[in-house]
Protein backbone atom coordinates (compact mmCIF):
# COMPACT_ATOMS: atom_id res chain seq x y z
CA UNK A 1 0.00 0.00 0.00
CA UNK A 2 2.60 2.20 0.87
CA UNK A 3 4.34 1.75 -2.37
CA UNK A 4 1.17 2.44 -4.16
CA UNK A 5 0.33 5.40 -2.13
CA UNK A 6 4.30 6.48 -3.37
CA UNK A 7 3.73 5.72 -6.74
CA UNK A 8 0.49 7.66 -6.95
CA UNK A 9 2.28 10.54 -5.46
CA UNK A 10 4.93 10.58 -7.97
CA UNK A 11 2.63 10.79 -10.97
CA UNK A 12 0.64 13.52 -9.33
CA UNK A 13 3.52 15.59 -8.84
CA UNK A 14 4.77 15.09 -12.32
CA UNK A 15 1.59 15.59 -14.06
CA UNK A 16 1.00 19.14 -11.73
CA UNK A 17 4.50 19.87 -13.19
CA UNK A 18 3.69 18.94 -17.04
CA UNK A 19 0.72 21.62 -16.43
CA UNK A 20 2.40 24.38 -15.23
CA UNK A 21 2.47 27.20 -17.74
CA UNK A 22 6.38 28.09 -18.45
CA UNK A 23 6.95 31.69 -17.52
CA UNK A 24 8.24 33.71 -20.30
CA UNK A 25 10.61 36.21 -20.06
CA UNK A 26 9.63 39.95 -19.31
CA UNK A 27 9.94 42.17 -22.05
CA UNK A 28 8.26 45.65 -21.71
CA UNK A 29 10.88 47.55 -19.25
CA UNK A 30 8.63 49.85 -16.64
CA UNK A 31 10.41 53.23 -17.56
CA UNK A 32 9.17 53.32 -21.05
CA UNK A 33 7.14 56.30 -20.57
CA UNK A 34 10.36 58.63 -20.22
CA UNK A 35 11.07 57.65 -23.76
CA UNK A 36 10.16 60.16 -26.54
CA UNK A 37 6.90 59.34 -28.31
CA UNK A 38 7.30 57.85 -31.61
CA UNK A 39 4.58 60.60 -33.35
CA UNK A 40 3.06 63.60 -31.99
CA UNK A 41 0.10 62.83 -34.53
CA UNK A 42 -2.76 62.27 -32.53
CA UNK A 43 -3.69 58.62 -33.00
CA UNK A 44 -7.39 59.17 -32.13
CA UNK A 45 -9.27 57.15 -34.72
CA UNK A 46 -10.37 53.66 -35.31
CA UNK A 47 -7.72 51.11 -36.49
CA UNK A 48 -8.25 47.67 -37.22
CA UNK A 49 -6.45 45.33 -34.31
CA UNK A 50 -6.68 48.83 -31.75
CA UNK A 51 -10.03 49.58 -32.75
CA UNK A 52 -11.71 52.67 -31.48
CA UNK A 53 -8.80 53.26 -28.58
CA UNK A 54 -6.38 56.49 -28.08
CA UNK A 55 -3.16 55.31 -28.75
CA UNK A 56 0.46 57.12 -27.86
CA UNK A 57 3.57 55.42 -29.24
CA UNK A 58 6.91 55.42 -27.51
CA UNK A 59 9.78 54.84 -29.05
CA UNK A 60 13.31 53.10 -26.62
CA UNK A 61 16.67 55.24 -27.82
CA UNK A 62 17.85 51.92 -29.70
CA UNK A 63 15.05 52.70 -32.04
CA UNK A 64 16.10 56.52 -32.39
CA UNK A 65 19.13 54.87 -34.12
CA UNK A 66 16.72 53.36 -37.24
CA UNK A 67 19.33 53.06 -40.29
CA UNK A 68 17.35 54.64 -43.45
CA UNK A 69 19.04 53.31 -46.99
CA UNK A 70 17.67 53.65 -50.21
CA UNK A 71 17.67 50.76 -52.22
CA UNK A 72 18.17 49.94 -56.34
CA UNK A 73 14.50 51.66 -56.78
CA UNK A 74 15.85 55.04 -54.44
CA UNK A 75 13.22 54.12 -52.32
CA UNK A 76 13.95 54.54 -48.43
CA UNK A 77 14.71 51.44 -46.32
CA UNK A 78 13.72 51.28 -42.55
CA UNK A 79 15.81 48.88 -40.72
CA UNK A 80 15.62 49.56 -36.95
CA UNK A 81 18.33 47.76 -34.60
CA UNK A 82 18.08 44.87 -32.31
CA UNK A 83 16.85 46.29 -29.41
CA UNK A 84 14.32 48.98 -30.67
CA UNK A 85 11.23 48.86 -28.43
CA UNK A 86 8.21 50.58 -29.56
CA UNK A 87 5.06 50.84 -27.13
CA UNK A 88 1.64 51.88 -27.94
CA UNK A 89 -0.59 52.69 -24.73
CA UNK A 90 -3.83 52.48 -25.42
CA UNK A 91 -6.66 54.24 -23.72
CA UNK A 92 -10.59 53.17 -23.14
CA UNK A 93 -11.90 55.65 -25.95
CA UNK A 94 -10.92 57.78 -28.90
CA UNK A 95 -10.84 60.89 -27.01
CA UNK A 96 -7.86 61.65 -24.42
CA UNK A 97 -9.38 63.55 -20.92
CA UNK A 98 -7.11 64.75 -18.35
CA UNK A 99 -6.27 61.94 -15.92
CA UNK A 100 -7.10 58.74 -18.33
CA UNK A 101 -4.51 55.77 -18.06
CA UNK A 102 -4.15 53.55 -20.55
CA UNK A 103 -6.03 50.10 -19.85
CA UNK A 104 -3.35 48.42 -22.30
CA UNK A 105 0.28 48.35 -23.50
CA UNK A 106 0.64 46.96 -27.36
CA UNK A 107 4.44 46.47 -27.74
CA UNK A 108 6.80 45.59 -31.11
CA UNK A 109 10.52 44.43 -29.72
CA UNK A 110 12.93 43.99 -32.64
CA UNK A 111 14.27 40.49 -31.60
CA UNK A 112 14.77 38.86 -34.58
CA UNK A 113 16.21 35.67 -33.50
CA UNK A 114 13.39 35.27 -30.61
CA UNK A 115 11.50 32.36 -30.92
CA UNK A 116 8.04 34.05 -31.37
CA UNK A 117 9.70 36.53 -33.55
CA UNK A 118 7.56 37.03 -36.63
CA UNK A 119 9.16 39.43 -39.31
CA UNK A 120 11.85 40.61 -36.80
CA UNK A 121 9.70 41.46 -34.19
CA UNK A 122 8.20 40.28 -31.34
CA UNK A 123 4.78 41.42 -30.98
CA UNK A 124 3.27 42.08 -27.05
CA UNK A 125 0.11 42.69 -25.30
CA UNK A 126 0.26 43.87 -21.71
CA UNK A 127 -3.34 44.27 -20.05
CA UNK A 128 -2.50 47.39 -17.60
CA UNK A 129 -4.99 45.11 -14.90
CA UNK A 130 -2.72 41.81 -14.56
CA UNK A 131 1.42 41.68 -14.64
CA UNK A 132 1.02 39.45 -17.55
CA UNK A 133 3.10 39.98 -20.66
CA UNK A 134 0.83 37.85 -23.65
CA UNK A 135 3.58 37.10 -26.82
CA UNK A 136 1.55 37.07 -29.61
CA UNK A 137 2.48 33.59 -31.46
CA UNK A 138 -0.38 33.81 -34.46
CA UNK A 139 0.38 36.20 -37.26
CA UNK A 140 -2.13 38.54 -36.93
CA UNK A 141 -0.12 41.82 -35.61
CA UNK A 142 2.54 40.92 -38.48
CA UNK A 143 0.06 40.60 -40.98
CA UNK A 144 -1.99 44.06 -40.52
CA UNK A 145 2.28 45.83 -39.51
CA UNK A 146 3.07 44.41 -42.79
CA UNK A 147 1.22 46.72 -44.50
CA UNK A 148 3.06 49.71 -42.88
CA UNK A 149 5.88 48.18 -45.74
CA UNK A 150 3.70 49.60 -48.74
CA UNK A 151 1.04 52.45 -49.61
CA UNK A 152 -1.26 52.65 -46.12
CA UNK A 153 -3.88 54.42 -45.41
CA UNK A 154 -2.40 56.16 -42.06
CA UNK A 155 0.13 59.09 -41.34
CA UNK A 156 1.66 60.09 -44.53
CA UNK A 157 0.23 56.71 -46.34
CA UNK A 158 3.95 55.82 -47.50
CA UNK A 159 3.25 57.06 -51.43
CA UNK A 160 6.51 55.63 -52.22
CA UNK A 161 5.85 52.22 -50.92
CA UNK A 162 8.88 51.79 -48.68
CA UNK A 163 10.40 49.52 -46.49
CA UNK A 164 9.51 50.76 -43.01
CA UNK A 165 10.01 47.85 -40.97
CA UNK A 166 6.49 47.25 -39.54
CA UNK A 167 5.97 50.23 -38.47
CA UNK A 168 3.56 52.91 -39.84
CA UNK A 169 5.12 56.13 -38.09
CA UNK A 170 8.32 55.31 -38.87
CA UNK A 171 10.88 57.31 -36.67
CA UNK A 172 12.40 60.71 -37.96
CA UNK A 173 15.82 61.60 -36.40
Amino acid sequence: MTKLIFFISIILLLFSFSCMKAKEEKLIPDDYSTWKKLTNTELNYFVPGHESHYRIPYINPTGENVQVTRDEDNKQHYNYPEGTIIIKEIYPTLQLKEGDVPMMLTVMIKKPNHPNAQGGWVWVVKPLDSKEEIQFKSDMCVNCHGGANGKHPYADKNPNEEFRDYVFYPWKK
